[in-house]
């Protein structure tokens, strides 16, 4: 592949002016003061042995993983183990995991031929246990050996798998894995039309969810899910295991993704949060996959530039999940510092053993797809100036400027999170007190049922209701029964777009009870994000202004300090300073109860405004906090 192949894939981005400006003919210069991580591909194994050397505990004698809280294999742990623990033994010098690991491998084996997986997700066991079998397969027995062969080669996807259709995630995964069993020569002949018309006819079905963007189209547009199956073909691409007649277009889909990932990727090293699974340390082991894979691809394609900017984003990806390693070894798997017994801002699928397992098994592809021959570049978050709109289909507005990234939801599933501010991060500060709204229509802890949507911006009530409602309430694309408020439209105009700052106004046509149609002005530079909100028609009504303010990160509360209409938020890992601007002279105060959020808690920082009043305008910004997060393990290794 060479440069002209990659001035063609940049032009024909959807996103191509936004590119253009960063890796033109003379690349973006990185902003003052701007550091390489100094990680290498090594870097990736002493999150991944934490883990295993914490599971290893937990294996049984048969092989299985038992989840420690749930006190049963969970999903795809044991596979998940077999994989990480041989990548250790292969890259890492631990001859003392050989034996587990092959422990792990064969129960996993035997679990795929007898289809007694756990909890039955054998789709997802097949691309992990082709990594690890070319690892282990050369150090155990001739007789086990064979025995691995006879079974692998057994196999039947149609037979083995669930989801045989084509259309989700889950096929995906199978199909990647089962494209490395046929590399690897494990089908047997008399099966081989058959597996690779399988393959073919699901990446068919599966055409329709490759959108422009190069993002793939999950049911509700979760961006977890949108990574997820990319990484498994991207690792099939790098592995040169499919050949067949839609490798130019899974190919283009794939670069086209990567370019997205690097404009949604924040400057702290985290993936864009929006629906299901969101916030979980998995998302950036996604990240991890997909951004190696793109470095060497634009390597060879003869732009540094472009492969340092993938190669800097996979690095800020291992930093962020290292945040999360808990003194024990492995994760908190979702980005919450409470008690993993607690399942806070879990999804109902979340446990700990499979989600810490599965993120160290992708940490392990990342591995042996990294090349430390590229230099890091700047990602785009961290150099700004852009603007990046995924309203259609993704809902979300994506803009950085002078290292100041927001993200924003322009009709949320509610189920999920709100609609509206979602995210503010920064350059240089590792955790942000706002990385999440709360959801309207889901609690996200265990002990408490309370349901409550907090979105930065206006709340206004209107006559004869005692209710507050704000752009929170109102979800996209469809109605609820139970909640009818919709955006029925979102308009984005952009003013201004370069790297010191950008500027952009989100119009809001919300639809049902007790909606009011919202205008919002945003300005994002060094100094943070600037924001101007009205309500655009309607009688006057009592208004107020709120944020979401973080009250505990689960392991601490966080420092609020009120000082007339300005606000500090300081949490282990980052500060954030609120402060209300116009009108003036107003009051603002902690109100209402406390609300679970994936980040821990949160409360309403309210503020009324005069009578008659229609618009008001407020600052964020963030600043560093030098002391330890409450993870010792990264406090000690930074």
């Amino acid at each position: 592949m060479t440069n002209a192949v990659a001035t063609d894939a940049i032009s024909r981005h959807p996103a191509a002016p936004i590119l253009r400006r960063f890796f033109g003919s003379t690349p973006a210069a990185p902003p003052a003061g701007w550091e390489r991580s100094g990680l290498i591909k090594a870097d990736y194994l002493p999150l991944v042995a934490g883990n295993v050397d914490f599971f290893r505990r937990y294996q049984n004698a048969e092989g299985a993983i038992i989840d420690p809280y749930e006190k049963k294999e969970r999903q795809y742990s044991t596979p998940a183990f077999a994989q990480a623990a041989a990548t250790l033994v292969a890259y890492g010098n631990r001859s003392d995991l050989l034996e587990p690991a092959t422990r792990a491998f064969s129960f996993s084996l035997d679990a795929l031929a007898n289809k007694t997986t756990a909890d039955g997700h054998a789709d997802f066991y097949i691309p992990m246990m082709m990594h690890a079998h070319r690892i282990l397969a050369p150090r155990v027995s001739s007789q086990l050996r064979d025995k691995w062969v006879g079974q692998l080669r057994a196999l039947v996807p149609q037979k083995t798998y669930r989801d045989t259709g084509g259309r989700g995630n889950w096929n995906i995964v199978n199909v990647t894995g089962d494209m490395l069993r046929r590399k690897d020569g494990l089908v047997v002949p008399e099966n081989a039309d058959a597996q690779m018309a399988y393959i073919e006819q699901s990446l068919e079905r599966q055409k329709p969810a490759f959108s422009p963007l190069g993002l793939y189209l999950d049911h509700g547009m979760p961006l977890a899910y949108d990574a997820f199956p990319r990484l498994w073909m991207e690792d099939m691409t790098a592995d040169g295991a499919y050949t067949g007649k839609f490798q130019r277009e899974i190919l283009d889909f794939l670069t086209a993704g990567g370019l997205s990932s690097l404009l949604l990727i924040s400057p702290s090293g985290e993936w864009a949060s929006g629906g299901r699974s969101a916030h979980h340390q998995w998302n950036e082991a996604e990240i991890a996959v997909i951004c190696e894979v793109n470095a060497q691809r634009w390597q060879r394609m003869g732009r540094p530039d472009i492969a340092g900017a993938f190669k800097r984003a996979a690095h800020l990806a291992i930093v962020s999940m290292r945040r999360w390693q808990r003194p024990s070894g492995e994760m908190w798997i979702v980005k919450n510092y409470v008690d993993p017994g607690s399942r806070h801002g879990y999804e109902g699928y979340s446990f700990h053993s499979q989600y810490n397992l599965l993120a160290v098994a992708m940490l392990c592809i990342a591995y042996e797809r990294a090349d430390d021959s590229i230099a890091e570049r700047p990602i785009p978050s961290e150099i700004g100036g852009y603007v990046f709109d995924l309203r259609e289909p993704f809902h979300k507005v994506v803009a950085a400027a002078a290292g100041t990234y927001v993200l924003i939801d322009t009709g949320a599933e509610l189920t999920y999170d709100a609609s509206g501010l979602m995210r503010i991060h920064k350059a240089g500060v590792a955790l942000s007190p706002f990385s999440s709204n709360s959801a309207p229509l889901r609690y996200q802890g265990p002990s408490n049922p309370l349901k409550l949507g907090l979105t930065p911006g206006l709340m206004w009530k209107n006559e004869g209701t005692d209710k507050w409602s704000s752009l929170a309430d109102a979800r996209f694309p469809a109605p609820n029964p139970n909640n009818p408020a919709i955006v029925k439209s979102s308009d984005l105009s952009i003013q201004t777009e370069t790297p010191a700052q950008v500027t952009f106004s989100l119009k809001y046509n919300l639809s049902g009870p007790n909606m009011r149609p919202i205008e919002e002005k945003y300005s994002v530079d060094a100094a943070g994000v600037d924001v101007t909100t009205r309500l655009s028609d309607g009688a006057a009504v009592p208004m107020r202004l709120m944020f979401p303010a973080l009250v505990s990160d689960g392991a601490n509360e966080t420092e609020i300090a009120i000082n007339g209409s300005h606000v500090v938020i300081n949490r282990r890992g980052g500060t954030l300073i609120w402060e209300a601007l116009s009108p003036t002279g107003l009051a603002p105060r902690l109100e209402g109860p406390r609300v679970a959020t994936r980040n821990g808690w949160m409360q309403a920082l309210v503020a009324d405004l005069p009578p008659g009043t229609r618009e008001a305008r407020w600052r964020v910004n963030l600043e560093p906090d030098a002391r330890p997060l409450p993870n010792a393990v990264y406090a000690a290794a930074r």
